[in-house]
């Protein structure tokens, strides 16, 4: 299974701040990440009131040189998020609209909108991705894994919610959704009888003078287009109509610094008081120590909070995000599927030190594979990963990302190898298994596609994906998967404070049956047990294992994520 929308907050993230480090700490990193091939091109901008720093660095493809600069145009995804909030919040301040209005009253009457406990859904719901629907429709099949979101319609987003049973109360969680924000952006569609494109021009790009904002390219931004790429590869642009409010926008550098300058005050244009708005704490929980405006989240750096949203497509990552009361913001944008949104956080105060980035080992593959097949090039694989591996980036991803290209161009065998070598090299990560499963559907090998969708569901339970396909193939849903009752006393064994690095907590806690899972700086998760000691995480694909000493005690847990298996020792 691929990456669709990387989740917004993983497991483990920004925790510690301190002052703004230099601009040259910024760039030297920039050109170290574009230099190991880990980026193609990036290009940030730093904003403190009126004034603007802009560095770009690296070109907008691998073939033809073309330097990378303001006016370059990437995919935003999820940031586009904020985009839709803003012009429900407009919407809301003018009248035609109330935050807690059900969801329903927009929707075509023939739409069954689903209830719990005697709540509907409401437009603060969606906005504060607090509806419980989920993060991705179940009913999500592409046609084309190059493009995935092009031909996911408003049929189709119907034919989910209609059929969609809530699994928690309204309000009750946090859970990230696209779905739910795609949704929100079609509603506001419905409403105001226009396209999101059209209110997009409207309320935002026109009056912040953001001619390089749109969801269509238009020629110009056409010949000013960062191609996408993923582990060194180019892949192709995705275009996301029916879902467009969660991530279908694209922009230039230029552009998000107009946008970011709106939302900070120092330009005031129409939009201004929806954008206040947008800013503003919608939903919280405090014992959880989370917050969230419409669409934009918030970190913590002493007495300064941190407004901030990234996102990502299939090719592109992106982040903005400015120091709340102040007028101090960043915006950094990038053509490649490697994280730079650290690289936002460390202008805005994050005291960590920016990581050495190392070249993808899917690039080296690649490159062996077109010269002297795929068995050459896992026997290269293999020995560097042995005597190289500090010098190359190796982890589950990376060969995961080049085996769908050679899917996508019906190179099947190849693809096959590439995943079965995966699954190798990570015999306990779920989505290798989900991937070959695919590629084995893909060739009409249903027997070995239902033996590692199993797998991948064995290892992740909360993987939607490989219960759908195996339903679909026709496995009984008795013999897949299911949560185990751990008795109580088992769950209290488990609560306390684990160490994963210093300064970094994990506080296992229980509330009646669930037990709960809280990193430093983060929102709590609930942990769903697979066995006794074996539990996962919905919101994220990551596990948890739970382990014992000689003397039967808890001393330690594991946490299994992105294809490591990160231990923290117990010390409360």
């Amino acid at each position: 299974m691929k990456y669709l929308f990387i989740y917004l907050v993983l497991f483990l993230s920004y925790n510690s701040f301190s002052q703004v480090e230099v601009t040259e700490a910024v760039k030297k990193n920039i050109q170290a990440k574009v230099k190991s091939g880990e980026n193609v091109g990036i290009s940030i901008a730093y904003i403190e009131g009126d004034k603007v720093d802009f560095y770009s660095y690296g070109t907008t493809d691998l073939k033809h040189n073309i330097p990378v600069n303001e006016h370059t145009v990437y995919e935003i995804g999820s940031i586009s998020k904020v985009f839709t909030c803003i012009m429900l919040a407009d919407e809301v301040l003018n009248g035609s609209m109330k935050l807690s209005d059900p969801i329903a009253k927009y929707l075509p009457k023939e739409v069954t909108v689903p209830t719990r406990n005697d709540r509907e859904i409401t437009l603060l719901d969606l906005a504060t991705h607090t509806s419980a629907l989920p993060r991705m429709p179940d009913n999500f099949n592409p046609k084309d894994p190059r493009n995935p979101y092009v031909d996911y319609t408003p049929e189709l987003i119907y034919k989910f919610l209609s059929s969609y049973e809530l699994t928690r109360d309204i309000g009750s969680q946090y859970e990230y959704s696209n779905y739910a924000m795609g949704l929100l952006g079609h509603i506001l569609e419905l409403h105001t009888g226009k396209s999101y494109e059209e209110l997009l021009i409207e309320k935002i790009a026109h009056p912040c003078g953001m001619n390089s904002t749109r969801l269509k390219l238009t020629d110009s931004m056409i010949n000013h287009l960062a191609k996408p790429h993923s582990q060194g590869i180019e892949v192709s642009n995705w275009d996301i109509t029916g879902l467009a409010g969660a991530g279908g926008i694209r922009s230039t550098t230029e552009d998000m610094v107009k946008f970011l300058m709106a939302n900070m005050g120092v330009t005031k244009p129409n939009i201004y008081e929806a954008m206040k708005l947008s800013q503003q704490v919608a939903y919280e929980n405090e014992s959880e120590k989370f917050k969230i405006g419409l669409g934009w989240h918030y970190a913590q750096n002493g007495d300064d909070t941190i407004i901030w949203h990234n996102g990502a497509t299939g090719g592109y990552k992106s982040f903005t995000g400015f120091i709340k009361g102040t007028q101090k913001g960043v915006v950094v944008l990038g053509n490649a599927d490697t994280d730079i949104g650290r690289l936002g956080m460390k202008l805005l105060g994050d005291s960590r030190p920016l990581e050495t980035p190392k070249p993808s080992i899917a690039t080296v593959v690649n490159k062996e594979i077109e010269a002297n097949g795929v068995e050459s090039a896992i026997k290269l694989y293999q020995q560097l990963r042995v005597e190289q591996s500090d010098t190359y980036k190796f982890d589950e991803a990376q060969l995961n990302t080049l085996a769908y290209k050679y899917l996508a161009e019906d190179k099947n065998a190849i693809a096959l190898e590439l995943f079965k070598l995966n699954v190798v090299s990570f015999p306990k990560a779920s989505n290798p298994y989900d991937s070959l499963g695919e590629g084995y559907l893909k060739v009409g090998d249903t027997t070995q596609a239902i033996t590692n969708y199993k797998k991948s569901l064995e290892l992740n339970p909360a993987n939607d994906n490989a219960k759908t396909v195996l339903l679909q193939l026709g496995v009984d849903k008795s013999k897949l998967v299911t949560d185990v009752e751990v008795p109580i006393d088992v769950l209290d064994s488990y609560c306390g404070q684990y160490e994963l690095q210093p300064g970094f907590i994990i506080t296992v806690t229980r509330q009646e049956k669930q037990l709960l899972a809280q990193a430093t700086g983060q929102p709590q998760f609930e942990l769903f047990a697979s066995a006794y000691n074996k539990f996962y995480l919905k919101v994220v694909d990551a596990q948890v294992t739970f382990n014992a000493n000689d003397k039967g005690k808890i001393d330690s847990l594991t946490l299994h994520q992105n294809g490591q298996n990160m231990p923290a020792k117990r010390i409360e």
